[in-house]
């Protein structure tokens, strides 16, 4: 089920990967006020810009939890490849992605990792939901700090999703 209109990037007077952010923050927002109106979930936060793009806290019954999103929106601008970090190879997307596969899959239960192919058509499967060792491994050459650090966007949107799928996968992982 779906709670909002996918985003237009091109209709947007926001920067691609910001009206990304307020899409999908709006998405996340609906999703847990059913949870709110089912008498499932207690309160929630998002914070925005806590490290990663978006951050939720939430209070559920019987425990509490957090998830982190971290948002890229490809528009073709870098043959192929989206950045992370800044262009210094400086930032929490690099420290996170250059520790070790195992911190990294410990980590996959509070941290997702979302791009948008803002080049493919609006309606279309244009989504990648993926966690942090599927992140490492899509990173082009060598990451490090110091230079400016790409994803292979070939690599992570093979398996498109669309915006109806990308809000079940939320959902899904907001659980606790």
């Amino acid at each position: 089920m779906v709670f909002t209109q996918e985003p237009n990037l091109s209709d947007s007077k926001l920067k691609p990967e910001m009206a990304f952010q307020h899409a999908l923050k709006a998405e996340i927002i609906a999703i847990l006020d059913k949870k709110k109106a089912e008498g499932k979930l207690i309160e929630y936060s998002i914070l925005e810009g806590f490290g990663l793009d978006l951050a939720v806290f939430l209070k559920w019954f019987n425990c509490y939890s957090s998830k982190f999103f971290e948002l890229k929106a490809f528009v073709g601008h870098r043959q192929g490849g989206v950045g992370f970090g800044n262009g210094k190879g400086e930032g929490v997307q690099v420290d996170l992605l250059l520790m070790d596969t195992d911190k990294l899959l410990f980590l996959n239960q509070f941290a997702r990792w979302i791009l948008i192919d803002g080049t493919k058509e609006y309606g279309t499967r244009r989504y990648a939901i993926f966690d942090n060792v599927i992140a490492k491994n899509a990173a082009m050459g060598t990451m490090q700090k110091g230079k400016q650090n790409n994803f292979r966007v070939s690599q992570l949107i093979s398996d498109a999703i669309s915006w109806t799928e990308l809000s079940k996968e939320l959902e899904i992982f907001l659980l606790p």
